[in-house]
């Protein structure tokens, strides 16, 4: 059979045609949009963070007492804190810090060359303010200089020295190999540190622009962060001991969570998991009645088609003929619902990038969901498709 009888047969059944035109396109939407999604959060979560996930932990906690938020009491209580962590068998190191590592957001600052203001200024560096184990914690590499301690003299500005990221040092710094000494508007660099994950940006590609300066804390209104690394495979067992030990140590503070940095991890992406799943169930609901309803429209239209497909039989028209004529009729109307859905698709693409994180469509990805819509539909049709070359000519013509 032509295409333009083909086109004949299916425009033919206008409301069941659009019906199924406005089915593929939102499944194709769907699809396409939930691969994506899911391919993005997958690369997110095995993104390299330079960090031990599974061996480190952080527990995050508040002192609730006025008296031991505000320094010295805060100092000495981290102190002993940390002191009574890194007693607890299977604990590499331990420290404290202002703020946790995998987060959206934190206590951030600017940082800028005081000799280049205007063109080396990074606005929202995360600003980690620890004590002297925190490298430690991380297993980090030092690249340059010595990493600071307590006992550092600050510079005639009231600044002790900072430790930057290789990539905050090189974005910083540009024309620079060497960055031990350079000044900062918060401090000379005392360090250069190999990259880890700090903070979630909207621009991919800064969560490793991070800052360290080694200082006692002055006050914690908000709370703050314990990080301990852990022998390998002993996270758990040392979590269970976190409580109690902290406990001992000083019973009036509150222990708002702890998690290892996977977990972190995954509750740093858990909108978009959150939502890849939810678009992954609603595609498949939507493919699952797509195939339904290719099947069921077939189905019916075989059935009053039996006259018409027995006197082609009869003309000498082949089983193989029959069958791939009924399929087209799918594949057409599966192709032009891609069309369609792509449009849709767009527009579902620039809805959900307003609400996260989402990259633009590529070229291939069409592709590939027309490819699997196309299967799908196929496979819907094929039962039917199959009943009608079983028409007999005889059976078929016989009320002529």
């Amino acid at each position: 059979m032509s295409l333009s009888l083909l086109l004949k047969v299916i425009l033919h059944r206008k409301i069941v045609t659009t019906l199924l035109l406005v089915q593929l396109a939102i499944t194709l939407a769907l699809l396409l949009n939930s691969i994506l999604l899911a391919n993005q959060t997958h690369q997110q979560l095995n993104q390299p963070t330079g960090l031990e996930l599974e061996n480190t932990l952080l527990v995050q906690l508040k002192p609730t007492t006025p008296q031991l938020r505000q320094h010295p009491a805060l100092e000495d209580l981290m102190q002993r804190q940390i002191d009574a962590l890194q007693n607890i068998p299977n604990v590499v190191a331990a420290s404290y810090s202002n703020q946790a590592l995998l987060t959206q957001g934190g206590s951030n600052g600017n940082l800028y060359d005081v000799e280049r203001e205007d063109t080396s200024n990074i606005e929202s560096v995360p600003i980690y303010t620890t004590s002297p184990e925190f490298f430690d914690v991380l297993n980090v590499e030092v690249l340059q200089g010595e990493l600071p301690s307590y006992s550092d003299a600050p510079d005639e500005n009231g600044h002790v020295g900072i430790v930057l990221t290789e990539s905050l040092a090189k974005a910083l710094f540009p024309e620079q190999t060497s960055f031990v000494g350079l000044q900062l508007n918060r401090g000379p660099v005392r360090a250069v540190v190999s990259d880890f994950y700090g903070q979630r940006k909207r621009s991919p590609g800064n969560e490793t622009l991070n800052s360290i300066q080694v200082i006692p804390p002055e006050s914690v209104d908000w709370g703050y962060t314990l990080i301990l690394r852990t022998t390998q495979g002993q996270a758990n067992s040392v979590r269970e001991q976190l409580t109690g030990t902290l406990q001992q140590v000083e019973p009036n503070i509150e222990v708002y969570y702890i998690r290892t940095l996977a977990e972190q991890q995954r509750e740093l992406y858990s909108n978009e998991y959150g939502l890849a799943s939810l678009l992954a169930i609603l595609t498949a609901l939507m493919l699952l009645v797509t195939m339904i309803s290719s099947y069921s429209s077939t189905h019916f239209h075989v059935l009053k088609r039996n006259q018409e497909i027995g006197v082609k039989r009869a003309l000498g028209a082949s089983k193989g003929l029959i069958f791939l004529e009924l399929l087209s009729e799918g594949w057409i109307c599966t192709l032009a619902g891609a069309i369609l859905g792509v449009g849709c698709a767009l527009i579902l693409n620039q809805s959900l990038s307003q609400v996260i994180s989402l990259p633009s469509l590529n070229w291939w990805l069409p592709l590939v969901t027309s490819a699997i819509l196309l299967l799908s539909v196929t496979l819907a049709t094929w039962y039917p498709a199959a009943i009608a070359i079983r028409v007999s000519p005889a059976t078929a013509t016989k009320a002529l």
